[in-house]
């Protein structure tokens, strides 16, 4: 009894280590489940997809949010800054997810940045490899923060990009993530400062239309899109993050970006600070 005692606290104490790894405040809250702000120098909590060619802990304070450190990815020219994903086994019906990004001055192109997935309880891969696949409502669903810069100049702006069983087809008949835009009046992204990002993913009911994902910048909702069908079945569950730096397709000279205070939590995260303060929400509506 007192060695399987021993074990459970060791556990434990593991487990409390890996959600507080970070000192910002929020991180030793209950409702958090994930924190990394790149203080400890390695990337030893993400489960899947280092790459230390892409990756690389920076300790140059321009290119830090708070604190000492910061994650640097670097998107090679002709290819693009890969992928960190973090795992919560069996999963959540409603998580928020938060970093700080920073593009750099000069950047061209658009690309992914964060991510949460609905995978199976029973399998944690079920959600990855489907890219232009169609969701049947048992097997995966996907929300994701990306840019764009189709209708603004580079870096773009934040949208929606989603992958759900009633998403369309793209021109291709292939089935791409979906695009949803901010609520106007919509906001571009600048080179060479920090944005907070968060973004709220609630699973639906099976059989009913009441799931949605939510974004917002510096601490200002920006957009929402309601009554959303995911899933059919509560086999799928919300159970993994990523740091998505896909740039569809590839950029053509290199290009970095800078993470910094990623957090993953059941309540609303909010942004400690920003270096623009928010204006007020103005103009919002439903999707």
């Amino acid at each position: 009894m007192r060695i399987l005692l021993a074990i459970a606290l060791i556990m434990s104490a593991v487990l409390i280590l890996e959600k507080a790894h970070g000192a910002e405040a929020i991180c030793g809250t209950a409702p958090v489940i994930f924190c990394d702000d790149f203080e400890s120098g390695n990337l030893n909590v993400w489960q899947d997809g280092y790459n230390p060619i892409l990756h690389a802990v920076t300790s140059t304070l321009a290119n830090v949010y708070q604190g000492q450190k910061a994650l640097q990815v670097t998107y090679p020219s002709g290819s693009d800054g890969g992928w960190l994903t973090r795992w919560f086994m069996p999963g959540y019906d409603h998580l928020f997810s938060r970093v700080y990004v920073k593009f750099e001055n000069p950047w061209v192109g658009f690309s992914k940045v964060l991510g949460l997935y609905g995978n199976r309880t029973d399998n944690q891969w079920s959600g990855f490899g489907q890219a232009g696949n169609k969701p049947n409502g048992t097997d995966f669903f996907i929300a994701m923060l990306v840019t764009l810069n189709w209708y603004a100049p580079d870096p773009g702006e934040v949208i929606f990009y989603s992958y759900f069983p009633e998403m369309t087809a793209a021109p291709d008949g292939k089935y791409w993530g979906n695009y949803f835009y901010q609520n106007d009046p919509r906001e571009r992204l600048q080179t060479g400062r920090w944005y907070c990002l968060e973004l709220e993913l609630q699973a639906n009911t099976p059989g009913l239309r009441d799931g949605f994902q939510r974004m917002w910048i510096d601490g200002v909702l920006k957009g929402e899109v309601l009554n959303m069908r995911w899933r059919d079945t509560t086999a799928l569950k919300i159970n993994a993050f990523q740091l998505s730096f896909s740039a569809s397709g590839s950029v053509t000279a290199t290009e970095r970006v800078w993470i910094d205070n990623v957090v993953v939590s059941t309540q609303e995260i909010g942004c400690a600070a920003s270096n623009t303060p928010p204006a007020p929400p103005t103009g919002l509506t439903a999707q």
